[in-house]
């Protein structure tokens, strides 16, 4: 009986042990697919539906990069009316050892962002972030919880109205207790990971050598982790910013809420009927130089029709107006538009009242 018990106890220990890989919490295999929708929130975390965005990240392949053996994760982001259609256009890097998941940061994946910052401020943050490019441990499975970790530090400075300022930047980690959420693809026992992003003005205080930090900025993201899922859920609330040392004014860095969810569908080219709300296919497709597409309405309301290109952005309106019930059918004529697209996929997009439904459409010139 001792020996069963301890075959038992060895067991349960190795499977505790197993259990605690980085690498469980991946998708074993490259051809996995992540469906994301995500939210940003307001100033009081409220969300902003009408901001909402989706994204499609792709486990592509594992192959040597940096120095490490990567999972290379293959990302786009757009909204849903396109985000099937857009190529791929970042990369994500991730590496397993043992308890650790490793991340690789590359500031050119946000360098536009970083380059909007730069240009408001006044403070060149593209060159210092460039400077922490390298893998980092994001995620220590089998650290302690509510024990933070520090994945990474650096001290700068930067020049604020011809003043030379001193920072310390920071990302640090910690471990909560692991939770049990419900998502659309199922329910998950999770790590749950907190990462905290500090930026702190550095003072020295006679006689201490090592300066002081002041926090001025902390920007939290929590992180949930599914096994063999990887991330299925995130959240960062807003944050109001309060830079007055650095002689900036107040900013809020709005939040934003990222949800797993069930594959994107394609939008289906025929016929979509809601309570007799219905959108046809428009007729010719492919056309050159025009198209007509047709509607029908069993009420009287708001009408909005419009085109938009593979990346979203609205190129024309083709109808906004109030109209009674019945059928119409729209003449398009992309070659007569002031823009005058280019051959390739457009969408149109149908709106009345809370109904809405879109399809595609193709230009050969």
């Amino acid at each position: 009986m001792k020996r069963i018990k301890f075959t038992i106890l060895i067991a349960f220990a190795f499977s505790t042990m197993y259990a605690q890989n980085a690498s469980d919490y991946f998708p074993s295999q490259p051809g996995y697919k992540w469906y994301y929708e995500s939210v940003p929130l307001d100033s009081l975390n409220n969300p902003v539906n009408a901001q909402k965005f989706f994204s499609i990240d792709s486990f592509a392949i594992v192959a040597p990069y940096q120095g490490k053996n990567a999972n290379i994760v293959l990302s786009k982001t757009g909204p849903q009316i396109t985000i099937n259609f857009q190529p791929y256009t970042d990369s994500i890097y991730y590496n397993f050892d043992a308890s650790n998941g490793f991340e690789y940061f590359d500031p050119e994946l946000v360098a536009g962002m970083l380059g909007n910052v730069d240009s408001t401020l006044g403070i060149n943050f593209f060159n210092f972030f460039n400077s922490l490019k390298g893998w980092y441990s994001y995620y220590r499975i089998a650290s302690n919880v509510n024990t933070s970790y520090q994945i990474f530090t650096k001290d700068t400075t930067v020049i604020v109205n011809s003043i030379e300022l001193p920072i310390r930047f920071q990302l640090i980690g910690k471990r909560l207790e692991d939770e049990n959420i419900n998502t659309a693809i199922g329910s998950f026992d999770c790590k749950k990971f907190l990462l905290e992003r500090r930026l702190s003005y550095l003072i020295w205080i006679f006689p201490y050598p090592e300066p002081l930090p002041v926090p001025i900025l902390s920007v939290d993201e929590t992180v949930w982790l599914a096994p063999e899922n990887w991330e299925v859920k995130s959240y960062i609330p807003s944050t109001n910013v309060d830079l007055f040392v650095l002689g900036i004014p107040k900013f809020n860095i709005p939040g934003l809420e990222t949800n797993i969810i069930l594959p994107i569908t394609n939008i289906n080219d025929e016929r979509f009927t809601i309570n007799n709300f219905e959108l046809y296919q428009n007729y010719p497709n492919p056309f050159n130089p025009s198209t007509n597409i047709k509607y029908s309405i069993d009420q009287a309301g708001f009408v909005s029709l419009k085109v938009f290109n593979y990346l979203g952005q609205e190129i024309e309106t083709l109808e906004n107006e109030f109209k009674p019930a019945g059928s119409y059918v729209v003449s398009y004529n992309p070659v007569s538009s002031v823009k005058n697209p280019a051959s390739g996929i457009y969408f149109y997009q149908l709106k009345v009242g809370d109904l809405s439904q879109e399809k595609k459409m193709i230009l050969l010139k």
